[in-house]
């Protein structure tokens, strides 16, 4: 409700002002919720910048994208299949939208990591432009509703009948290509987020309690800010330890939580366990939680849901970027791949009917897939989470 006062806000301020006087200013406010700023700054930085990059960086771009389409391609072809094989083991595919598909807690991390790929996925096609001299028409930050992103208007005429499919090629393997390299990024921060938490906490000492359920046998006894030390006696260093421990806790079950509280120890006997919702048979406390991360003396700035929220955040910007990049570059129309693959074409051959023979059938196949796998995750009714 904050966030659409400020739109609300803004709108009011450039009806008042005049939409035209605000344009001049860069701004495009003249829609309800939505804010377009556009800076000659930008234009002008990422036209310094694409210069200094050497083409062989874009020209391995273009061999990157077509290797990411072919992977993406059996990658949803591989999982289609395993949804009328093999079900349970088939991942959903849903398109973003926050609020319908995307909702609780990770929702936030997953608007982060999306703006991340927006900003930079934009951003390359103006570096990938200026390298081979197409201008740069308009560029800066978009904002819809909840959304945030860039944006990097290449000059279309330039694009379309002054350079050749090369050039074009780069251009457009560009955005995917980012998002490739920044997902290995997050991979590799992900894979060594011990060492690097490490530098202002210490090792995981337990289960940090950030939410309770109303209601449930945890609400009884647990509070937020609580840490899990102990379960039945059973030492707990990490959530994970929670959740392999609650894996053989059954419905009814009596079960002994030894945690901290205000830096003192504390032992609660919570005398039956409620039933799982997904399995009734399985026991269920009612609390969310994350590994404990105590700051070092000198970090106590960091709270323990600063490594929480660290760690989500990273893990859900890799898992948008690397969707995101295979998805694009898939040749369905209005996405880079379907660009990509139609110059590419047109280097081999001049004949339009030929192209348009392997185009279509392409397109229509690739499209066939996605919708699909889109009405079989809605059949079996799986989903992101």
């Amino acid at each position: 409700m904050i966030i659409l006062g400020i739109y609300l806000l803004i709108y009011i301020i450039a009806q008042a002002v005049g939409v035209d006087k605000v344009r001049e200013k860069g701004i495009e406010a003249g829609t309800p919720f939505f804010v377009l700023w556009k800076t000659e700054r930008l234009n002008a930085f990422l036209t310094k910048m694409g210069k200094k990059f050497p083409r062989a960086f874009f020209n391995l771009g273009v061999i990157v994208g077509f290797g990411g389409m072919g992977f993406g391609f059996w990658m949803f072809l591989d999982n289609l299949i395993k949804f009328f094989i093999q079900p349970e083991a088939a991942g959903g595919v849903v398109p973003l939208i926050p609020g319908i598909t995307i909702n609780g807690p990770q929702l936030v991390y997953m608007l982060i990591g999306l703006a991340f790929t927006l900003i930079v996925h934009e951003f390359a096609h103006g570096l990938a432009a200026s390298k081979d001299n197409i201008p740069i028409k308009s560029s800066g930050l978009l904002f819809f509703i909840v959304l945030f992103g860039g944006f990097v208007e290449p000059d279309e005429e330039v694009f379309e009948n002054e350079v050749g499919p090369k050039s074009r090629l780069r251009l457009l393997a560009a955005g995917s290509y980012s998002n490739l390299i920044w997902s290995l990024f997050c991979f590799l921060i992900i894979v060594n987020m011990s060492g690097i938490l490490s530098f202002g906490f210490n090792v995981p000492s337990g289960a940090y309690i950030y939410d309770v359920v109303a209601d449930s046998p945890g609400a009884e006894a647990l509070q937020i800010g609580d840490v899990i030390t102990g379960l039945n006696g059973t030492e707990i260093e990490t959530w994970n330890a929670v959740s392999l421990f609650m894996v053989d806790a059954g419905a009814g079950d009596q079960l002994t939580i030894d945690y901290i509280r205000d830096s003192q120890n504390y032992t609660v006997t919570i005398s039956s366990l409620a039933a799982n919702e997904a399995n009734a048979s399985l026991g269920y406390i009612g609390i969310y939680g994350a590994d404990y991360w105590q700051p070092k003396p000198g970090f106590e700035i960091l709270t323990p849901m600063f490594a929480f929220h660290f760690q989500q955040v990273v893990l859900w910007t890799f898992i948008i970027m690397f969707s995101v990049a295979l998805f694009n570059l898939l040749p369905i129309p209005a996405l880079d791949g379907d660009k990509m693959l139609s110059n590419a074409l047109s280097m081999i051959t001049d004949d339009k009917k030929k192209i348009k023979y392997v185009m279509w059938p392409a397109r229509i196949l690739s499209l066939s897939i996605v919708i699909l796998s889109m009405v079989m995750t809605l059949i079996l009714g799986k989903g992101l989470f």
